[in-house]
């Protein structure tokens, strides 16, 4: 699972893709990224090239509100940001620390699904001991432009996933211990 989740972030600002795009744009920058890791050894200058490869695909903000879903409503402007700049944060560094699990695997498109007017899935795969493994990508339509907004592993969502670890932590605390815990 660590390893797989070593991808999430992978093709996790925003300037997207043309709906015909995702698939052959999304490969690409997959086969690029895992080039960079199979050649490199310096893991955050690659965790570096792979984020100026997608981070105008994802949009951070939204994933972060959705994050932190009813919660983040009650956030005044200056908390917003600076509970999108730790999110976003939080999910890189996440992300550069799974690298060190990386064992050449293969990430491949498989095919794209239009859910309807404002989502499109992106399926991919992923064999780990053999075993073939599905990640989703999840896009909306901002203005004709297609911007990730959610990563499903196994069935499991990276946003439903915060948003739990979120509402423990505000139900038991507040918004600046939530904040100081995306910082470590």
């Amino acid at each position: 699972m660590k390893r797989i989740l070593l991808f999430l972030s992978l093709t996790l600002n925003a300037f997207g893709f043309k709906l015909d795009e995702i698939q052959g744009i999304m490969q690409k920058n997959i086969n690029t990224s895992l080039k960079l890791l199979q050649t490199n050894t310096d893991k955050k200058a690659v965790a570096s090239k792979i984020f100026e490869l997608f981070d105008e695909n994802f949009d951070y903000i939204l994933m972060a509100k959705l994050s932190l879903s009813k919660h983040y409503d009650t956030l005044n402007k200056q908390e917003k940001e600076e509970f999108n700049k730790a999110f976003e944060a939080n999910l890189k560094k996440s992300f550069t620390d799974k690298l060190s699990l990386y064992k050449d695997q293969v990430l491949k498109v498989e095919n794209g699904e239009r859910k309807n007017e404002k989502r499109y899935f992106l399926y991919t795969s992923m064999v780990i001991d053999g075993e073939k493994k599905m990640i989703v990508f999840k896009f909306y339509n901002n203005q004709d432009n297609w911007l990730i907004y959610d990563v499903d592993v196994l069935g499991v969502s990276i946003i439903q996933t915060y948003r739990s670890q979120f509402n423990d932590i505000l139900e038991n605390s507040n918004f600046s211990t939530l904040l100081q815990s995306l910082k470590v």
